[in-house]
């Protein structure tokens, strides 16, 4: 590919799991700095290359690797190329393709997303005894009025939409205050009732045998003895 005009970034990394997500977030913070909208197919799709490649190399070539080599260009603005370079000499395969997989198909996407989009993909041998694999996309850049300015992270790239212009003399609605709402009293947690030991049944009463009535007393006069 013969471009004339040609911007381009590089950076390294070590190979680690951590240092991932800021390589990523450093290649989308360049497009965006290039004009190539954050919202784009493009870009997205480097955003998920990106991660799957360099995910890769710390996976499968950390051991010969203490450097990931990350460049990105844009050409022409109408084309992004980005290369992983790391030390390992086996060059990337996808998998079998076993849908029922739950690991090792990154590359499998990476290609077919490549190829809907009507990129380029291959792989390069260097003299160091490693590899770079290239990815080149086709882009498009924002002229300098219609780039988004939003926050710079890496998981925010949808645009905010802008205030629309309100027509003098038409009065705008405010919004209608809430009230606040009334806290609510929680309950008080209830004790749980203490078990009540049973009644120990009485024994029945014993029956009282009846009074045996007392004959009247007999008073004797003593003086008429």
């Amino acid at each position: 590919m013969n471009a004339q005009r040609r911007s381009t970034r590089s950076l390294h990394i070590p190979a680690r799991p951590e240092q991932v997500p800021l390589a990523r977030r450093a290649v989308l913070d360049t497009l965006r700095a290039w004009g190539v909208p954050a919202h784009s197919e493009a870009v997205q799709a480097i955003r998920l290359i990106a991660s799957e490649l360099l995910t890769n190399v710390v996976l499968h070539a950390a051991a010969a690797t203490e450097q990931v080599g990350v460049v990105l260009e844009l050409c022409d603005g109408v084309w992004i190329r980005m290369g992983v370079h790391d030390g390992h000499p086996e060059c990337p395969a996808p998998g079998a393709g076993d849908t029922e997989a739950t690991h090792g198909r990154g590359l499998q996407i990476v290609h077919a997303l490549i190829e809907e989009l009507h990129g380029v993909v291959l792989t390069e041998r260097t003299d160091d005894g490693g590899k770079t694999v290239w990815v080149e996309l086709p882009c498009r850049v924002q002229d300098d009025g219609d780039r988004y300015e939003g926050p710079d992270t890496a998981d925010s790239r949808v645009p905010v939409e802008r205030p629309v212009p309100v027509e003098p003399g038409v009065p705008v609605e405010r919004p209608v205050p809430v009230e606040p709402r009334v806290p609510v009293e929680r309950r008080v947690p209830v004790e749980p009732r203490v078990p009540v030991e049973p009644r120990v049944p009485l024994e029945p009463r014993v029956p009282v045998e009846p009074r045996v009535p007392v004959e009247p007393r007999v008073w004797i006069d003593v003086a008429r003895l």
